[in-house]
């Protein structure tokens, strides 16, 4: 990779500029964030005061500023704002000179765009890309004006919103583009943005867009047809099909249904021609909404749906209802297949069992996805050049499908599919003829994941197959025993594998439910212990999916609690604690990889590894008290232990406040909303952490990083015996603060009790201040804490209404 990106500039501080801004600070790139500039200072005197000399540049400060109060939140941390430098385009172009990025994302006009592109022209330095963020206008328009060596150097860079959340990056050349360029720049975007790339023809609305909003309005088609409801339509289009809760209208709502509106409509105006283009026009009553400003959730939550508050504070979601023009309680039809196919865990063979039926419900679901489906196999020419994996992957990042419509086509048969489609009339390109496969290999098996996704594909029209270049930097990760790859299998049961990554190297990975930690993990675990010091240079523990780990299995807990079996509970904590300090003392080097939830004993999992690479979209924590229990798995120990060295690193330094901290992150349950915040709040050591935004490239970091350390001798820590604690007196300095917190109603009485309990563990137990003790003390104290709490009522019902709600009960 020779393109190497230390300083972009991001010019348009408008919510997608701003937040494009701050997922490049993420990566610890300097960004500046450049908008129009302010002819005096702001009316308010404290924005003014705040902004100071710098006033002509208040609507880029101002976007920064916002960046705290955007939901999903766009910032890592905090701490990146320090990356982004506010600045005008009056004063300000001359810093594009010194950048080696620059981002184009003004208002969605074309003349404005062309005016912009005109003066980066005369500052950028030869040979950096400059790209635009349009959602869909030609950009060898927006260029025509301009020298083809600026031309060479320009392309589309469409970030999908909200950017540090999406993946999806579509690419879009013109004739005149560098390819060189684009390949280094896009390497470089995979690598540190951690985006997925797809690249895309210059036509109205890219990819994503195109597919994705025919999607939703060709539901407003059948709803109508069927005579459905918003709601039943919202419940048959979200989960059900592998697609997010948002579904179709509620999805509208989120992005707004003037952002929307205006999308559809582009086609009707940029491409009379689709043969779809009637179904682009939404129904008259989405342009009543937009003229009254019920746009949705940016209008205090009303559009097609209602957020109504009662003066108890209890809220409701109604629904709009077009023909009566009103909001009513919402009312989903429901079939005689859901409860069937509620049972159905696989998404292919829960719509199979679906589009067997023939009610409203599985009509509803069959026609929308075949119009999904035929109209992709219409556009694949001229959107995708002929690629149906550019638009299976830009409608699975772009939209957070589960399947693109090529893949649930093969998936679901395509003679069968393509069959129905033509008994039913529906207008199919030439080439879709019988015996076709999009995909040498069937989406959903082993064979597709095990090379995580398809070897090749069939280039629409040519009739040619295109080999899909393996990426090399991606290992797979069996979710189940059933997908293992017996090639690369060492060892594993039905919860957990060890597998070999090459080099030495080998990777634990769970696979239970919610790769919670139960007894087959540990077993696994104690086993892949032994065999890595024998054979392997290092140990990588990852998981695929989007958690790491959700905890232990409390279900086991609970069941021993009814059955009496607290020595089978003891002996549960007495392994799991053993095997997490033979991880941390183990003679080989060990590289944890938490992403997504990483909570309780997965956290605990990860703490006690040599470091970690953890991903951006992190969310970890010790989280036990929600059930009434503390970490048991050597969670508490570890924090306690880490508190009392960084008091050691000074000269008679008092613990109290390294233990304060350590007591938060434990008795308020706290869970980090990044990678970065969770090193930031102490959860992890920052001298043994790292953060990559780009989880495709995290194992093979981790890989690599621990062939370094064993390579320049890697040496365990040293067991410590000697750890000076705070004992007694610490637990009351604990038990002052939470009787004060249980009077002020901040806490309940029991929630009291299980801080008194984490106290107690964190402090060394009941004894002299100054007593020197080891770490197995704190092992010994977590273990009989957890019992102790095992035994109260009111954490067995705790651990009862999780399981049942998936909220801790608050007693």
């Amino acid at each position: 990779m020779s393109l190497k990106i230390h300083r972009v500039a991001v010019l348009g501080a408008g919510v997608m500029g701003a937040q494009i801004a701050a997922h490049l600070a993420a990566a610890g790139v300097r960004t500046h964030l450049l908008d129009l500039p302010s002819d005096a200072p702001h009316k308010d005197p404290k924005i003014a005061a705040a902004i100071g000399k710098n006033f002509r540049s208040t609507i880029a400060y101002l976007a920064i500023e916002n960046l705290k109060k955007l939901k999903p939140s766009p910032l890592a941390s905090e701490s990146i704002l320090g990356n982004l430098i506010p600045g005008n385009f009056a004063d300000d172009m001359s810093v594009i000179a010194d950048v080696d990025w620059v981002i184009e994302v003004v208002a969605e006009k074309l003349e404005i765009k062309k005016s912009i592109l005109k003066q980066i022209a005369a500052y950028a330095k030869p040979h950096i890309p400059v790209t635009t963020n349009t959602s869909g206008l030609s950009l060898e328009k927006m260029s025509e004006d301009l020298d083809e060596a600026f031309q060479s150097r320009f392309f589309g860079t469409h970030f999908f919103n909200p950017p540090r959340y999406m993946k999806l990056l579509e690419i879009i050349p013109h004739i005149k583009t560098d390819k060189g360029l684009i390949t280094d720049l896009t390497d470089w975007i995979e690598r540190y943005l951690g985006k997925g790339i797809v690249y895309a023809n210059d036509t109205i609305n890219f990819i994503a867009n195109r597919v994705g909003t025919f999607s939703i309005t060709s539901a407003f088609v059948h709803m109508e047809a069927l005579g459905l409801n918003v709601e039943t339509v919202d419940s048959l289009s979200g989960k059900t099909v592998g697609r997010p809760s948002s579904a179709s209208f509620r999805t509208m709502d989120v992005v707004g249904i003037d952002v929307f509106a205006a999308v559809a409509k582009n086609v009707g105006k940029y491409a009379p021609n689709d043969p779809y283009v009637a179904v682009f026009t939404p129904p008259k009553w989405v342009d009543d909404l937009i003229a009254r400003g019920s746009l949705g959730q940016k209008t205090k939550s009303v559009g097609i749906y209602k957020k109504e508050t009662d003066a108890k504070g209890n809220s409701t979601i109604l629904a709009y209802r077009p023909k009566e023009d009103k909001y009513v309680e919402q009312q989903p039809t429901t079939y005689p297949w859901q409860d069937e196919a509620k049972k159905v865990s696989d998404t292919i063979e829960r719509i199979r069992l679906i589009i067997s039926h023939n009610d409203a419900g599985a009509q509803f679901i069959w026609l929308t996805l075949r119009d999904t489906m035929a109209y992709s196999a219409i556009l694949l020419d001229e959107i995708a050049n002929n690629q149906p994996a550019s638009i299976d992957n830009a409608i699975k990042w772009g939209f957070n499908w589960e399947w693109g419509p090529f893949e649930l086509w093969q998936a679901l048969g395509y003679d069968t599919v393509r069959e129905r489609m033509i008994q039913e009339g529906v207008k199919l390109p030439d080439w879709i003829k019988p015996g076709l496969a999009f995909y040498k290999a069937t989406p959903n098996s082993l064979e597709w994941h095990i090379n995580n996704g398809p070897k090749s594909q069939l280039l629409g029209k040519t009739d040619k197959e295109q080999a899909i270049p393996k990426r090399e930097h991606a290992y797979y990760l069996p979710q189940s025993k059933a997908a293992v790859d017996n090639r690369t299998l060492i060892l594993g049961n039905s919860s957990a594998s060890l597998v070999d990554l090459g080099d030495g190297v080998a990777c634990l990975t769970f696979h239970s439910k919610m790769n919670s930690i139960n007894d087959e993990i540990i077993e696994i675990f104690q086993n892949t212990l032994v065999k890595v010091k024998k054979d392997f240079a290092g140990l990588v523990i990852a998981n695929n999916g989007e958690v790491f780990s959700a905890g232990a299995d409390i279900k086991q807990i609970i069941g021993a609690i009814k059955e009496n079996r607290y020595d089978a509970i003891e002996s549960l904590l007495r392994r799991f604690q053993g095997t997490m300090q033979a991880l941390k003392y183990a003679t080989f080097p060990s590289i944890a990889c938490p992403q997504g939830l990483t909570l309780g004993g997965g956290c605990e999992v990860s703490l006690h590894a040599s470091e970690q690479i953890i991903t951006g979209d992190t969310f970890a924590g010790l989280v036990e008290v929600g059930v009434g229990l503390i970490p048991g798995g050597g969670g508490t120990k570890e924090l306690a232990v880490r508190a009392y060295n960084q008091a050691a690193l000074g000269e008679n330094v008092d613990p109290m406040p390294y233990l304060q901290r350590a007591f938060l992150l434990i008795g308020m349950g706290k869970t980090s909303t990044s990678g970065l915040e969770a090193i930031e709040m102490g959860l992890y050591n920052h001298a043994k952490a790292t953060v990559t935004l780009a989880r495709d490239f995290q194992v093979i970091r981790a890989k690599k990083r621990v062939l370094q350390l064993a390579e320049n001798g890697y040496q365990p820590p040293m067991a410590q015996n000697k750890i000076k604690v705070v004992g007694d007196a610490g637990i009351q300095t604990f038990n002052m603060s939470l009787i004060n917190m249980v009077q002020g109603r901040q806490i309940s009485p029991y929630d009291a009790l299980v801080g008194e309990k984490v106290a107690t563990v964190l402090c060394g137990g009941e004894i002299d201040a100054g007593t020197f003790v080891s770490e197995d003390h704190f092992l010994d104290l977590e273990r009989r804490v957890f019992l102790e709490l095992c035994h109260e009522q009111k954490t067995q019902d705790r651990i009862e209404a999780m399981l049942k709600t998936g909220k801790p009960l608050r007693n």
